[in-house]
């Protein structure tokens, strides 16, 4: 069993000196669990045992960590409400301080199932428990679930999918080698292993059917994710899979949010070289108004929010839809030319093929996109310019569209179709795509790989005949992005992108094992009966009504949420179409409660709010509007305000 990665920020702590912060207090507990063994916890009871409910992490990066992290003041992700809830964090059997547990090839959901069940016998529980967690903290989730605890209510996996199968470790039959790498590196999985079996025979069907249950969750679940993550594709699969074949009294209970965020950005504005307003707390917010509503009884609209909202990049505005498929009208192709554009113009036949060398000992480097290696500081993932670390290299070719003369809004799947030959009986083909700035950047958006001996399908290898044409498709990773009016649409061609994916040695011998390494050259054909394409879905356009904030005066966000005012201010971030603007707090019974003044300056403000109103005395809990008024109309933010305790 594989779990995708979600790594402590361990970098945090070398900062700050033991003992300079303060610790939440907790109190360290033994949980026995079936076989007779038992897994050490952190239990967070906030100074008291009064029963409450319990929210649980199961990790395996030692729970030792969040005795620290837990109190950072750049701690704005982890939904922590110890008013409200107590928190049991427990390492997993054979990790850490329940390492004594290991037990080969244990299901540790059986282990979830045991905790649960514990917590609920304790006194200070009130017999309702949620998990969260990311990625291998959310799998253990699904893992959970899956037997069905009687006092479990409600789960929160993020950037994870249930199911695991050969694409995990293998893109267009490549290996993933960077990911699988850290994977080693953590105690997962061994290189080795994953290279035994390079083609997806009926060992992966084993895998992936044995790990394929959404029919056997019967709880409501809250799955976030990002762009920039691993599988955003296998992520949105498995909701789909989720509200179609989950147990039925739960199915229109899931719900999904997709930011533009890595695997280890959700929650913060900045992605790489980017920043994506209003996309920080979200998650966080939304976990908090989750929990409140299943473990609390809280009557706070969570059944009215979006089943699945995602965030339009370069538009940079929060859309939301029923399902994934509704989010996207048809396909648009943009062709390959030998002059090296990229329009939706057909070439001409007199295009001839355009060529580059592949050398495998000086691979195009990986530079942005759904990169991941906590063991590596200078990795650079997330949406960044690759003109000097990639595009300015003899070993690839750009197909770059005209400036665009209308905004082009993607959504959804995305492939290219390649015509390729080569001199070498087995090579890869690479492609990145990229938005082009009008001052010039080429920000990486996505990318995906193909092992030529994999073009009819990764369960065979067919290898090629030298200088003899083939057919290629390379599909690409799910995106909501819009390239804007001015901008141009680049697709960046080549035979690597090292470390992410493995390198070809173009020997055409077996994979994974040392060999001579040959110099391909390859080619893409343009002309009629062999034109090489970008597919991308796209999206239908916005409501002409609904303008992106990005391009609007307006309130992008307001955090944390729900808001409580023991805990710190509520922090608006808006953008304002005149200098002095104002955001009138209102009740449900419409009354002007508090005005707050949009602080002077161009772009996003943000400002505070502690909870009191005009007279300075603090509001009562409730339901507020936020609204701000301006030149170019009104917009509304709605807060949810808890009690202070």
């Amino acid at each position: 069993m594989h779990y995708r990665l979600f790594f402590p920020l361990v970098l945090l702590l070398v900062s700050f000196p033991a003992g300079v912060l303060a610790q939440l207090p907790f109190v360290e507990a033994a949980i026995p669990v079936r076989d007779g063994k038992t897994l050490q916890a952190d239990i967070y009871h906030n100074g008291g045992r009064m029963a409450k409910p319990v929210i649980l992490v199961q990790t395996p990066y030692n729970k030792a960590l969040y005795r620290v992290t837990l109190s950072l003041p750049t701690n704005r992700t982890f939904p922590l409400d110890t008013a409200r809830y107590h928190y049991v964090f427990v390492d997993w059997r054979g990790f850490y301080a329940s390492s004594d547990a290991a037990a080969a090839g244990y299901d540790r959901g059986l282990d979830g199932y045991d905790i649960v069940e514990w917590i609920a016998a304790q006194d200070w529980s009130d017999g309702k428990i949620g998990t969260y967690g990311g990625s291998a903290l959310g799998a253990i989730q699904f893992q959970t679930a899956r037997h069905h605890p009687p006092h479990l209510v409600c789960a929160m996996p993020m950037i994870i999918d249930y199911r695991t199968e050969y694409s995990d470790y293998y893109y267009g039959g490549v290996l993933r080698r960077e990911h699988v790498e850290t994977m080693e590196k953590l105690g997962f999985v061994t290189v080795s292993f994953i290279t035994s079996r390079p083609v997806e025979n009926a060992v992966w069907d084993i895998v992936r059917q044995g790990s394929d249950y959404p029919d056997e969750i019967a709880v409501p679940l809250l799955m976030v994710s990002g762009w920039y993550d691993h599988y955003p594709s296998e992520i949105l699969r498995a909701f789909t899979d989720l509200r179609q074949r989950s147990d039925p009294s739960v199915r229109d209970k899931h719900k999904l949010i997709m930011g533009p965020w890595l695997h280890d950005g959700v929650d913060r504005e900045k992605q790489g070289e980017l920043v994506y307003p209003g996309t920080e707390s979200i998650a966080r917010e939304a976990a908090l108004q989750f929990f409140d509503y299943h473990l609390h009884g809280a009557k706070n609209g969570w059944p009215l929010r979006p089943v699945l909202r995602y965030y339009q990049m370069g538009d940079n505005s929060w859309e939301e839809t029923e399902q994934w498929d509704d989010a996207s009208a048809a396909e648009q192709a943009w062709y390959l030319h030998a002059d090296g554009s990229l329009s939706t113009g057909l070439p001409a036949a007199s295009d001839p093929a355009r060529s580059f060398r592949f050398d495998p000992r000086d691979p195009s480097p990986s530079h942005g996109g759904a990169r991941f290696n906590p063991f590596d500081s200078s990795v650079d993932p997330g949406p960044r310019d690759i003109r000097t670390l990639v595009e300015n290299r003899d070993d690839v070719l750009l197909y770059t569209s005209a400036e665009l003369e209308e905004d082009v809004r993607v959504r959804g799947a995305m492939f290219v179709d390649l015509h390729v030959q080569s001199d070498r009986r087995d090579t890869d083909f690479s492609v990145r795509l990229c938005d082009v700035y009008p001052d010039g950047r080429s920000v990486i958006l996505t990318d995906g790989i193909l092992r030529a001996r994999f073009r009819e399908g990764t369960d065979r290898e067919v290898l090629l005949e030298e200088g003899i044409p083939a057919a290629l498709r390379i599909p690409l990773q799910d995106i909501a992005h819009t390239f804007l009016k001015g901008h141009r649409i680049r697709l960046v061609v080549g035979s690597a992108d090292y470390p992410r994916f493995d390198i070809n040695l173009n020997n055409g011998g077996a994979m994974y094992e040392t060999g001579d390494t040959l110099v391909a050259e390859n080619s893409v054909l343009h002309a009629p009966g062999s034109v090489s394409r970008l597919v991308l879905r796209t999206a239908r356009p916005l409501r002409a009504d609904a303008p992106p904030a990005a391009h609007s005066a307006g309130i992008l966000s307001a955090y944390p949420q729900p808001y409580a005012p023991v805990t710190g201010p509520l922090r608006i971030t808006c953008t304002a179409d005149r200098e002095v603007a104002d955001i009138l707090v209102v009740d449900i019974l419409g009354r002007v409660r508090a005005r707050l003044a949009v602080p002077e300056g161009a772009g996003p403000r943000t400002l505070t709010w502690n909870g009191t109103g005009s007279g300075g005395v603090r509001l009562p809990a409730g339901l507020y509007r936020l609204i701000y008024h301006g030149d170019g109309g009104t917009d509304v933010h709605d807060v949810l305000m808890l009690q202070s305790r």
